[in-house]
């Protein structure tokens, strides 16, 4: 069969073309005068055509409707984004399909198929999006957070796993806890009356991550703690549901305000970060790793020895630096929201602060700080942490996933290269998996002992799969030790008549408590 013959083939079960012939009978004056124009016309629509008929088909998932362009965005006008996901998997399902812009979505809302995508069939779903902005604040995607899979990724993130591991053995996590909480303590207790404990909780944990980075810590009036901070706080305030930037081209030659005051703070960040490189590389000693950027280093030197320029080419300073960056945003951030938002909700419930007062004080006896080998004693402790990371989700959406082939999920077709956005928010308030969900409830994380029981499937902080959150191993007994050190010498309660403000500042991807104060009672 020739091809002419396949394409007058196919023209004949084209819908609507017959129509079509009719419309243009009469009308010769619509056609090219020219038998070659007539011959490219005829070509054209018999290509279109087999394109149309011949591509692939996809059983995609169901969602709303949006406008040509713009799709669904001003549906966000007046929603957060895991908020109208919600929304929607009331109307079609766990699996839902939306668009910003021209970027194709699917948000996945419910535990059973967020397993299915992160864990079963995670190398299918273990890509990042690259944004415009992504890339201009990753240093063009060299980042592990925001980096696509790849070799220099899987490099990276073994390194990082290696360095953090080291940090967890012996004594260091220990040390680490007992210097910072000894600043933490002296400050608070310097403050008369309530006050905002936001820039004491961001030292205290900042302190920690500086410790595990770059083995020193600072004071609250430190120029370089208050440099740092700063531009944290900016990124958290300003990024809200991201950037017009990502999905209106144009604006890209002429960039927003946000985007350049973001851009100006990191590469204020990215400066300070590299000032440290700089003077690691003065003092470094192969027999003595001080710290996590020691031993990025050590592993960039033993690649060079070595000559070979495929490491090389992957462990640049430039790729040292970001992953510095990655350990303290991820780091930082999620700790000291998380910290913020506990210490509220101890406020707001004494009951639950008197049970977790029980138990520190009765595992630490007359020991002011909290060790590692504590922590299997002090599981209320944990219990609460847990549930302050349910109910108050520090990033709700996660960070946006990428297929990296042709998939499924949920019984549906998801192309590759679709961004997968997985909805923590639903999985942690969905009443089908937790009984009062919007109730402050430690003791839903504990069996009938009072020991903590197998983590529920639907709580999922740190996500699953491929991309688990890096921090993870650090996070969890770091928050651990901190809040029972912080509730070892004091109780914590808000002023007379204080009204609490619960709903979360922020915009899609990081919620925030709402600036508020609280009083706290020493008790050592």
């Amino acid at each position: 069969m020739t091809k002419l013959t396949l394409d007058m083939e196919l023209l004949e079960n084209v819908p609507y073309l017959d129509q079509l012939l009719d419309f243009l009978k009469g009308k010769e004056e619509l056609l090219p005068k020219s038998l070659t124009g007539r011959a490219i016309l005829v070509g054209t629509i018999a290509g279109v055509t087999v394109y149309l008929i011949t591509k692939k088909r996809y059983n995609l998932p169901p969602g709303p409707r949006g406008l040509p362009l713009l799709g669904n965005l001003l549906e966000f006008r007046n929603a957060r984004i895991y908020e109208k996901m919600m929304e929607w998997k009331a109307k079609y399902g766990p699996v839902v399909k939306f668009n910003i812009g021209h970027i194709a979505i699917v948000g996945l809302n419910s535990i059973d198929v967020v397993m299915e995508a992160m864990v079963k069939r995670q190398a299918d779903f273990a890509g990042r999006v690259h944004l415009y902005s992504t890339l201009l604040l990753t240093d063009g995607g060299r980042s592990i957070v925001i980096g696509d899979y790849s070799p220099t990724w899987k490099l990276h993130r073994k390194l990082a796993t290696k360095a953090l591991r080291y940090y967890m053995t012996g004594t260091h996590l220990d040390e680490g806890i007992k210097r910072t909480l000894t600043k933490t303590i002296g400050l608070i207790k310097e403050r008369k009356g309530p006050f905002n404990p936001h820039d004491i909780i961001s030292l205290t944990v900042f302190n920690i991550i500086n410790n595990i980075c770059f083995n020193f810590t600072c004071e609250v009036s430190d120029n370089y703690f208050r440099d740092m901070l700063q531009v944290l706080n900016i990124f958290l305030d300003e990024f809200g549901n991201g950037f017009l930037e990502d999905i209106i081209p144009p604006l890209r030659l002429f960039p927003t305000k946000k985007l350049k005051s973001i851009m100006k703070e990191t590469d204020k960040f990215f400066g300070l970060l590299n000032e440290e490189l700089v003077k690691h590389r003065q003092t470094i000693r192969k027999d003595t790793i001080r710290d996590f950027c020691d031993a990025l280093l050590l592993a960039q030197e033993e690649a060079y020895q070595e000559e070979d320029p495929d490491v090389m080419s992957q462990i640049t300073d430039r790729h040292i630096v970001q992953t510095l960056s990655d350990i303290f945003g991820a780091g930082m951030d999620t700790s000291r929201i998380t910290l913020l938002w506990t210490l509220l909700a101890l406020a707001q419930h004494p009951d639950i602060q008197d049970k977790l007062h029980t138990e520190v004080d009765h595992v630490l006896g007359g020991r002011e700080f909290p060790s590692v080998s504590d922590r299997s004693n002090l599981p209320y402790t944990e219990a609460v942490l847990h549930e302050s990371m349910r109910l108050y989700m520090v990033a709700p959406c996660g960070i946006p996933h990428k297929t990296l082939c042709d998939t499924k999920v949920g019984g549906y077709d998801i192309p590759k290269g679709t961004t997968v956005i997985i909805n923590h928010y639903a999985l942690h308030q969905d009443p089908e998996q937790w009984s009062e969900p919007h109730i402050f409830n430690p003791d839903r994380f504990l069996d009938q002992n009072g020991k903590m029981a197998a983590k529920p499937d639907s709580w999922l902080p740190f996500s699953a799969g491929r991309r688990v959150c890096l921090g993870e191993s650090v996070a969890k007994p770091e928050l651990h030790l901190l809040l029972a050190g912080i509730m070892r010498h004091f109780k914590v309660s808000l002023p007379p008549g204080a009204k609490v403000n619960t709903e979360p500042r922020g915009g899609s991807f990081f919620t925030l408590p709402q600036d508020y104060e609280i009083s706290f009672e020493s008790k050592v």
